[in-house]
């Protein structure tokens, strides 16, 4: 079974290198790359900024061969946690920890799943 990256995304910009690290190391590993949102809001794609931004995020999620799935929860930790573990993800790749996700997702990630964090 080939090992599996999940990548975190925000709608933010910034979030294009999380996808091109996520897209080397699974160049590197032969890893599948799988991309994913979680919004806690009602419309995924939010406003007019904030549908480019994702729409920029999916196309380079296609270009580099890659999954993308977008979820609506409320409990993004819970729901990446869940969708990390239903995957069989063996990595899972996060922007920069500002908000302590790393640390929460810790608490209920499936064992043995990496954290890396990868910082601005």
């Amino acid at each position: 079974m080939n090992e599996k990256i999940l990548v975190c995304v925000t709608v933010q910009q910034g979030c294009v290198r999380l996808i091109r690290a996520g897209s080397d190391l699974a160049l590197k590993t032969g890893a599948e790359l799988h991309v994913l949102h979680v919004s806690e809001n009602k419309s995924l794609l939010g406003s007019g900024e904030s549908a480019e931004i994702l729409n920029t995020l999916m196309s380079l999620a296609r270009e580099a061969e890659a999954e993308m799935t977008i979820l609506q929860d409320r409990d993004v930790v819970g729901a990446i946690a869940r969708h990390a573990g239903q995957l069989g993800a063996a990595t899972l790749i996060l922007g920069p920890n500002r908000t302590g996700l790393k640390e929460r997702l810790k608490a209920v990630l499936p064992e043995g799943i990496e954290l890396i964090t990868i910082d601005d």
